[in-house]
């Protein structure tokens, strides 16, 4: 959990930023400071969200430090209603070197929540995921999660069966509970490219069937086992598969690159992708594959929608209520040989009906239309609360 400012920022500036943006809003009806954290600028999620809330009086501000906590305690102490949105809770254990150190962080971070709370501040809490990814202290992290919800005024939950897939580990009140699912990425990323154009940049013959799997490369995306299953796909005809994202300083990477790297079926760009560079691979490919091992939520899926690209993914996620037959085949998570058959018939995925069923899709997650009902949910459960 980050307690040090970065470098050269000015004391009181999500503080004064608030201020700026709580006078857009202060003639509208009750209006509130939303203040989101953590906040991250490469990942165009949260201002997809927010997009619609400054129209329902409600001004995001990003609060991208856990130690600018005490400006937002210093807002609700002026009079200026505010919610505190919480994203991942990664930062908050990350880092700690025991069980004991981790529940330590654990009980501060939710002393500081709690002294905000008792100055009348509330708080929404996104649930991305059904716990951090990578975590080394999984039952510290169930019971922060279980300690956010239990304080948390509104829970925002993007796939109807998160309360399920998180049971056992916490609680979800049922009453808090606001469900708004994950918006595509139309009018997002630039969508100029064609096809052929796309595929020279990365020196893909037109005649090869590409297959995709765009995002951060990290453990619990099964990469690794997409590359055994890749393997396991015969060459009877031109195939190719890119594996594009930033990769995670992280256990079993590096192999995972090393692995790509040597495969010539393979094309490998280990680096965040630029806005602007992310329809190259998109538009090269036929088919998305999210070979994750699991996953509540995920924002590859609806990008992959976005430029109308059939899907291969796991059953038994949260991802399954979006997933439709006429777009999307799902296998076992983990089965290999069920992933390489359906690499193997890639092919049959590949068609213009199911590009068409994908792109309804991502029309039909209408960014601007979903944040709206996100910030009239929040509202009306603030108000109920």
């Amino acid at each position: 959990m980050e307690r040090q400012r970065r470098p050269g920022a000015a004391p009181g500036e999500f503080g004064a930023s608030a201020m700026t943006a709580f006078r857009v809003v202060a003639a509208l009806p009750d209006p509130i400071v939303l203040a989101a954290h953590p906040s991250y600028r490469r990942n165009p999620y949260e201002a997809l969200l927010y997009g619609e809330a400054w129209s329902e009086g409600i001004a995001p501000v990003a609060m991208p430090r856990w130690s600018q906590l005490p400006e937002l305690v210093d807002l609700q102490r002026a009079a200026i209603p505010t919610v505190l949105h919480l994203h991942w809770l990664t930062a908050v254990l990350k880092d700690s070197a025991s069980v004991t150190e981790a529940e330590e962080r654990c009980a501060t971070f939710l002393d500081e929540l709690d002294a905000y709370r008792a100055e009348g501040g509330r708080v929404a809490w996104t649930v991305h995921n059904v716990l951090p990814h990578e975590s080394a202290f999984e039952a510290v992290e169930a019971m922060l999660c279980g300690a956010v919800a239990a304080r948390a005024d509104v829970i925002h939950i993007m796939s109807a069966a998160t309360p399920a897939h998180v049971e056992g580990r916490y609680e979800l009140p049922a009453d808090r509970l606001l469900h708004v699912p994950h918006p595509s990425y139309i009018g997002v990323y630039p969508d100029h490219l064609s096809r052929s154009a796309a595929r020279n940049e990365l020196g893909i013959m037109p005649d090869e069937l590409v297959v995709a799997a765009v995002g951060d490369i990290r453990p619990y995306k099964g990469l690794d086992d997409l590359l055994d299953a890749w393997a396991l796909v015969p060459a009877d005809r031109p195939r190719r598969l890119i594996i594009a994202g930033s990769p995670l300083d992280a256990p079993g990477v590096p192999a995972i690159l090393e692995r790509a790297a040597l495969d010539p079926r393979v094309v490998l760009d280990a680096r965040f992708v630029p806005t602007e560079e992310v329809q190259v691979h998109l538009r090269a490919a036929d088919v998305a594959v999210l070979p994750y091992r699991r996953a509540l939520n995920s924002g590859a899926l609806m990008l992959a929608l976005t430029f109308g690209l059939p899907v291969i993914a796991p059953d038994g996620t949260g991802m399954t209520e979006i997933l439709d037959p006429s777009f999307a085949w799902t296998y076992a998570a983990g089965d290999r040989a069920a992933l390489a058959d359906a690499l193997t018939r890639a092919a049959d995925l590949a068609t213009p009906a199911a590009a068409a069923a994908a792109l309804a899709k991502a029309r039909a997650h209408d960014p601007s239309t979903l944040s709206t009902s996100f910030a009239q949910g929040l509202r009306a459960r603030l108000v109920r609360a």
